[in-house]
């Protein structure tokens, strides 16, 4: 007897049973899998239900010539078999110029194509059907695109604590271009920071990490205002935005007729379009209603265009201000970036793309969006999570990306990559597989993704933005990924925390992957000094989320670590491992320049730990004058990773649009 539920679960990708870190196959509830179908838009209360959907899509799939996408090399002819004779027309992306068009009674010939998600439509006697032809390069862009010999370092920091000592509450865009230029003075090629998303005028909770942002394509606008230090080690969050309002309030003054400055706002606002728009009218909303959109009256909730019209005409001025400070944070980050490439800088600036937007925030509630609020984004019991981890962030619904030809998601990395020489794509393994938690549920399931597709998208935004891409490829990663991500041209992360050797000991620099950047630490894990200290460890034990044995299992491990070492400076020493690491990239986090023992964040902590509060160890000035940064700018030198007048390729990549590599 057919299994229908379980059909068209296997049909749509939602997992039955998937491998848990422990290597154990965990079996997922049947009201798991269905209520991720109806999170999808299915509504299977029965097995009857689940065979009507799946009957339809199988009818449909079978009448249709082709795939609903297909993957083609760019500038390069090639012929696609059809099921049936149609008569075919190709248009162009973006521009809907005619490319090619014809009639196929078993295969259509394509012309070389321009770099691109194409759109082909096709008429047959079964009907109309359209299929996305992706364009894409051989690669991305990588780093020996840019430079003859690639090795080189980088910085991790945190945007926020960019406060030049006591100089500002909160880090600045201007400031991040100081630290850059004093970075690339001592050899460093990139500087990476946190996301810059839009996080939202109004947050829930007073949410401030940057990975549960509002909108992933507009520019958190807290780095604009250049407010004064009052002295304190932490970032008060509240204090910090309150004077940053008023100091964008002060600023923000209608822009004479004909200036440069409203030339160049006018052209902002019109390559940004209805979105900007739109972003704008959800944060003069949220201003009235609440940063969640699930909780605005119905009108608002669900989009009453008359509604709409009536708010905007009535908040005309609040809507301003929000585009012009977009505006603002888009300029600003801009100078960041022409700054560290005019300093010395190879690369620049290295941003983060989170994994996903807050599910009431302004990227779910846009009009055209592929995202779904009916679930969570998360993660499988593991250690440190026995229950399993609950995000609250939307997940991209395969179906309706794929429907749309992957347009929001091409927009999105355009967006992130319009002024960052490289991005690192967070928790990257959610292009093969997600894991949902359903509304209302603590359980969850893997679902499937259009992953070549995805990895296709990606190429030709790199190409097009010659941005260099890298995946944070750690956890529990599926067979396959990372071999397709390198053959795509996109670098994986290497962490030395995460990695040992055969005897217990950390990894050798020539086992760690070359298409990758190295580090010893992210965000989320203890600084180089503090993992030796294990304080980590200490505070999760204070905190319940540890037993005593585990705490000294921790302790003795690391202390195993430390005396593999024979240094007697660990920071000194984990920093040469790295300088002589086979990877092309090795990134030094600001924080383990300065010894701090403190991290950045610890996962699964809200008050009982400084989130994403701490300020730079160092000033600008201090950077500059740095007896640390000198020494650790010597190892990375006598490793080749200089950033050395002279060492990039006369061919750069400025335009590469309309080429393949």
């Amino acid at each position: 007897m057919t299994d229908w539920i379980a059909d068209i679960c296997a049909h749509l990708g939602v997992h039955a049973r998937y491998r848990g870190y422990d290597g154990q196959m965990v079996e997922v509830a049947r009201d798991t899998q269905v209520a991720v179908l109806h999170a999808m838009g299915y509504d299977v209360r029965s097995d009857s239900d689940a065979r009507a959907y799946l009957l339809d899509m199988r009818s449909e799939e079978a009448l249709r010539p082709l795939p609903a996408d297909v993957i083609v090399t760019v500038g390069q002819p090639c012929v696609l078999v059809v099921s049936r004779p149609v008569d075919w027309q190709l248009a162009a992306e973006h521009t809907g110029g005619e490319l090619a068009r014809g009639k196929g009674e078993r295969s259509l010939l394509l012309p070389a194509l321009p770099l691109g998600i194409h759109r082909l439509r096709m008429r047959c006697e079964a009907g109309e059907f359209t299929t996305w032809v992706l364009a894409r390069p051989v690669r991305a862009v990588r780093l020996d695109d840019r430079i003859a010999k690639p090795r080189i370092w980088g910085v991790l920091a945190a945007l926020y604590g960019l406060t030049d000592g006591a100089a500002a509450q909160i880090g600045s865009y201007d400031l991040l271009g100081d630290y850059a230029v004093a970075m690339a003075g001592h050899g460093a090629d990139f500087l990476g920071i946190n996301p810059v998303h839009a996080m939202g005028h109004v947050r829930p909770d007073n949410v401030v990490s940057p990975y549960s942002p509002s909108h992933r394509a507009f520019l958190n606008t807290w780095y604009c205002g250049g407010t004064k230090g009052d002295g304190s080690e932490l970032i008060d969050y509240p204090s910090a935005l309150h004077a940053n309002d008023r100091a964008l309030a002060a600023q923000f003054t209608a822009l004479p007729g004909g200036s440069a400055d409203r030339q160049a706002y006018e052209s902002f606002t019109a390559q940004a379009g209805h979105r900007l728009d739109e972003f704008a009218l959800f944060e003069a909303l949220a201003e009235v209603h609440g940063a969640d959109w699930r909780d605005w009256p119905a009108q608002f909730r669900d989009r009453d265009a008359k509604a709409l019209a009536g708010f905007a005409a009535l908040h005309a001025d609040a809507i301003a201000r929000s585009k012009w400070a977009q505006w603002q944070a888009d300029r600003l980050l801009s100078e960041a970036q022409s700054r560290a490439r005019n300093a010395g800088m190879r690369v620049g600036l290295f941003l983060d793309l989170a994994v996903g937007p807050r599910l009431g925030g302004a990227e779910t509630w846009a009009g055209d969006t592929s995202l779904i609020t009916g679930a969570t984004l998360g993660a499988p019991p593991d250690p440190l999570g026995p229950s399993g981890q609950s995000w609250g962030l939307a997940p991209l619904s395969p179906l309706r990306c794929r429907a749309e030809g992957y347009a929001g998601f091409a927009r999105l990395l355009r967006q992130v990559m319009r002024h960052a020489g490289m991005i690192r794509i967070d928790h990257v393994l959610g292009l093969m597989r997600s894991f949902w938690i359903p509304e209302g549920r603590t359980e969850g399931t893997y679902v499937s993704y259009p992953f070549d597709a995805l990895l296709a998208v990606i190429a030709i935004e790199s190409v097009r933005n010659d941005t260099i891409v890298v995946g944070e490829d750690l956890g529990l990663v599926p067979d396959g990924l990372r071999e397709k991500l390198a053959t795509s041209g996109i670098y994986g992360l290497d962490v030395m925390q995460y990695m040992s050797s055969p005897t217990g000991g950390f990894v050798a620099p020539s086992q760690t992957r070359e298409m990758a950047v190295c580090a010893f630490a992210t965000h989320d894990t203890p600084t180089i000094a503090g993992f030796f200290a294990a304080g980590d460890a200490r505070l999760r034990h204070r905190l319940g989320d540890i037993d005593t044995d585990k705490l000294n299992e921790t302790r003795a491990k690391r202390k195993h670590l430390e005396d593999t070492l024979d240094a007697s400076d660990p920071v000194a020493e984990i920093h040469n491992i790295l300088a002589g690491a086979k990877a092309s990239m090795v990134a030094i986090q600001l924080d383990d320049i300065a010894g701090r023992i403190s991290q950045q964040n610890l996962p699964g902590t809200v008050d009982s730990y400084p989130n994403w509060r701490f300020k730079a160890p160092f000033s600008v000035q201090e950077i500059a004058s740095s007896d640390a940064f000198a020494k650790l700018a010597e190892t990375m030198r006598v490793q080749g990773r200089s950033n050395q007048k002279g060492m990039e390729k006369q061919d750069d990549l400025s335009d590469c649009s309309d080429r393949a590599h």
